[in-house]
């Protein structure tokens, strides 16, 4: 069964409405293409998605948290991806394309052959094309 990494973005999509109201037909979409894969979430994706604007809206957490106890989801532990991520976070603002830490992290579990990742589902391909590419992973949507 092929796998998916969700940026949080996407999630954002899933659960809020008012998220992306202009483009739910595409949302839709992806949320069809991802149901049958493995989700693969790290713990900072949960961390960033169950914040203030998420947490205040009891149905949109309702539906993260079936989502996170699906038999389809998969926790990483992020741990041994933390120092190269920091790294390359300061290092992409030094070459003035400058990157979030939690992008730098999932660029390093794409980066990563141990870790099977054969689709990435975010809304900021250009932040993720380049590694993307290299490791055979999949920008959804295309």
């Amino acid at each position: 069964m092929p796998s998916v990494l969700v940026d949080t973005g996407v999630w954002y999509s899933f659960f809020d409405p008012t998220d992306r109201h202009d483009d739910r037909d595409t949302v839709e979409t992806l949320a069809n293409l991802i149901e049958p894969m493995n989700v693969i979430v790290p713990w900072p994706v949960t961390y960033e998605t169950v914040r203030t604007r998420l947490a205040r809206r009891r149905e949109a957490m309702l539906a993260f948290e079936r989502q996170l106890k699906s038999t389809r989801t998969v926790f990483i532990d992020d741990a041994q991806y933390r120092e190269e991520a920091l790294h390359e976070c300061f290092e992409s603002a030094r070459l003035g394309r400058p990157l979030s830490l939690l992008d730098c992290l999932l660029r390093s579990l794409i980066s990563d052959s141990n870790t099977k990742i054969d689709y990435l589902a975010t809304y900021n391909n250009g932040d993720f094309s380049d590694v993307c590419a290299r490791h055979r992973v999949h920008l959804l949507p295309g």
